[in-house]
């Protein structure tokens, strides 16, 4: 029998440049697509901050990557590799941006689950603030190499039947899974202004906590989640009524969406307080597993840039158990102006084993008269070929917002 999953896929994940990363081909056969999409990303991020590659080599430059191998090769593949260990090694993720870019800063590979990007930019900070680097490369990757990881969400009984993923909403049965890659660039804003970069928001404070022992694994804890949020809070030296938008986790379901409601509620809203805008990237995108942190954190970055909340594409069915008038919070439905003068906005990020992040970050308010050297460069073109004859058909075709990809398995 076949059963319809249904996700948000990328597109062309099979298909790349070996001699341009000076990777034999042999070698990329037999490796993850994972790290193959982190290195092309991790070009694209330099390109777009106005970087070239021989411009950061040698530099004390970290890599923070939210990431999960279970890739296992074929016996033929892993034989014929020049360099095994580059397709077996989870390490790897990280450590083939570090050798291919010369980056001299520590290469790491962080798996926390859906936190993983986030407890990586907190390291990122840590190292920075002590001088220990120079900047930081963060970002997560997921991508689905076959049906197990849908199956493993089925058996848990938290997938959802339907093609749309709903948060803070009656509608919410589980969660649509999504691929995905990002990075950003981050740096102590001296360093910026003094590199001349361009800078799109400021990572105000980013705190990592762990629920504990909870009914279960997957169960959260409402304390740990107010409390994740209120140590972020207090770093930031920011009051809750600073905070003008939350990019929530979301869930999937209404029981755990219902408590993350009821812990941004105690941590950020008062009586006094004017109304806090609440948003989740996940019905955009699906659920990208270690890379959903870091879409969150761009999403929030780049509503901070232009000053405006994107709509949010779910709760038209409100919670009958939690009264959101009363809470003073709302949902942008439409493309609209960030009011305030000084937007900042928290990110919210907990995980299956319980390891929760909350990102503060604000608005650039810097010199407009700054000179600015550094601006988007186009990257190289690259010769993509595909490189894995056994892997599914790819399309130029690329996704939109809120359109799945259909794959049928056999269960």
């Amino acid at each position: 029998m076949k059963t319809p999953y249904y996700a948000g896929m990328l597109d062309g994940i099979h298909q790349f440049d070996p001699d341009f990363f000076l990777l034999a081909e042999e070698d990329v056969k037999a490796m993850d697509p994972q790290a193959l999409a982190a290195l092309e990303e991790c070009l694209n991020l330099w390109y777009h901050a106005g970087y070239t590659p021989d411009e950061i080599k040698g530099e004390a430059i970290g890599v923070y990557l939210g990431g999960r191998s279970r890739h296992r090769p074929g016996e033929e593949k892993l034989l014929d590799a020049k360099n095994p260990i580059v397709a077996l090694g989870q390490n790897y993720l990280a450590a083939n941006l570090s050798q291919y870019f010369d980056m001299r800063g520590p290469s790491v590979v962080l798996d926390t689950a859906c936190s993983s990007a986030l407890v990586g930019m907190n390291m990122a900070v840590q190292a920075l603030v002590t001088g220990e680097i120079k900047a930081a490369v963060v970002g997560g990757v997921s991508l689905f190499e076959s049906e197990e990881t849908h199956k493993l969400f089925e058996q848990r009984g938290i997938l959802s039947k339907a093609q749309s993923f709903h948060v803070f909403d009656e509608r919410a049965d589980g969660v649509v899974l999504g691929e995905g890659v990002g990075m950003v660039l981050l740096k102590t804003v001296s360093q910026a202004i003094a590199d001349g970069d361009s800078i799109y928001a400021v990572v105000k404070a980013a705190s990592v906590n762990n629920d504990g022992r909870t009914a279960g694994p997957a169960t959260p804890s409402l304390e740990a989640q107010k409390s994740v949020m209120k140590t972020a809070l207090e770093k930031s030296g920011k009051q809750p009524e600073d905070i003008t938008h939350i990019e929530a986790n979301g869930s999937g379901t209404v029981v755990t969406d219902l408590l993350e409601l009821k812990a941004i509620q105690s941590v950020y809203r008062s009586k006094d307080a004017g109304p806090l805008g609440i948003g989740s990237v996940k019905p955009n995108i699906g659920h990208p597993l270690c890379a959903e942190g870091i879409a969150s954190f761009i999403k929030v970055v780049l509503m901070l840039k232009e000053k405006s909340f994107i709509p949010f594409l779910s709760g038209e069915h409100e919670n009958t158990h939690f009264d959101r008038e009363k809470a003073n919070i709302q949902f942008s439905r439409t493309l609209a102006d960030w009011p305030s003068p000084m937007p900042a906005a928290g990110i919210n990020c907990f995980a299956d084993g319980g390891t929760n992040a909350h990102v503060i970050v604000e608005a650039w308010q810097g010199d407009e008269g700054r000179r600015i050297k550094r601006h988007p460069l186009t990257p190289p073109a690259l010769n993509k070929r595909l490189i894995s004859p056994d892997s599914k058909e790819e399309t130029n075709e690329k996704a939109a917002a809120n359109i799945w990809d259909t794959y049928e398995v056999e269960v």
